[in-house]
C-alpha cells in the first residue's frame, strides 16, 4: 500500500473534510503545510499511545503482538518491544479479510466493519486493543460514539478515556 495515499485517506478522514474539499485538494496540493503538521502531529500520537500502554501495563512486554495498521511506517508498536507481525489495511479495506496469528490484536484507528471485526476476535477468543489519541477533538467525539455503540454488543471490553495535554486518549479493549 502506498503511504501517502493510506496517510491522506486517514487525514481527509479524520479532519471531516467534505467531497468538495477533499476535490479541491487533490486538484492543486493535499501536502501542504498543514498536512505536515497533521503528520507530524500523527507520529506524536502514535508515541503517546504506546506509552500509554506501556505505563498502564495494558501490554505484557512477553505478550507477542499483530499490529493492524494503514501501513507500516505509522504504527504504534515500533514505540513497544514486543514481538510484532503487522498487517496492512487501508480504512476502507475490511478487516475481516486480515489473517490472524492468534496474537493480542492492536488496532490503531477506526476501520470499515470494525465492529463485525471485533465480534469475530471475541467468538475466536482472541484479546485485542484498538483506539485513537489525536488532539482533534471532533475527531475524537466520533470515535467515542462509535465505541460506545459497539461496546453494547460486546462482552468483557472496557472503554478508557484519558488526556495528555491536548491529547485525547481513546482505548477499547478485553478485559
Amino acid at each position: 500500500m502506498d503511504y501517502n495515499a493510506e496517510m491522506l485517506k486517514l487525514y481527509f478522514r479524520e479532519k471531516n473534510f467534505s467531497k468538495e474539499k477533499i476535490r479541491e485538494l487533490l486538484e492543486t496540493n493535499p501536502f501542504d503545510v498543514n498536512y505536515a503538521i497533521w503528520e507530524k502531529q500523527v507520529i506524536n500520537n502514535n508515541k503517546t499511545f504506546a506509552i500509554k500502554l506501556k505505563r498502564e501495563n495494558m501490554i505484557n512486554q512477553k505478550v507477542p503482538i499483530q499490529e493492524i495498521a494503514i501501513h507500516k511506517n505509522n504504527i504504534i508498536s515500533k514505540y513497544l518491544t514486543n514481538d510484532v507481525i503487522i498487517s496492512e489495511c487501508s480504512l476502507s479495506d475490511n478487516l475481516n479479510d486480515i489473517k490472524l496469528k492468534n496474537r493480542l490484536i492492536l488496532l490503531n484507528g477506526c476501520y470499515y466493519n470494525e465492529y463485525d471485526f471485533l465480534k469475530k476476535l471475541q467468538k475466536k477468543s482472541i484479546p485485542f486493543i484498538t483506539g485513537i489519541c489525536s488532539k482533534n477533538y471532533s475527531y475524537y467525539n466520533y470515535v467515542l460514539y462509535m465505541y460506545k455503540n459497539i461496546l453494547k454488543y460486546l462482552k468483557n471490553c472496557e472503554l478508557l478515556t484519558c488526556e495528555n495535554g491536548e491529547q485525547h486518549i481513546l482505548i477499547l479493549k478485553t478485559k
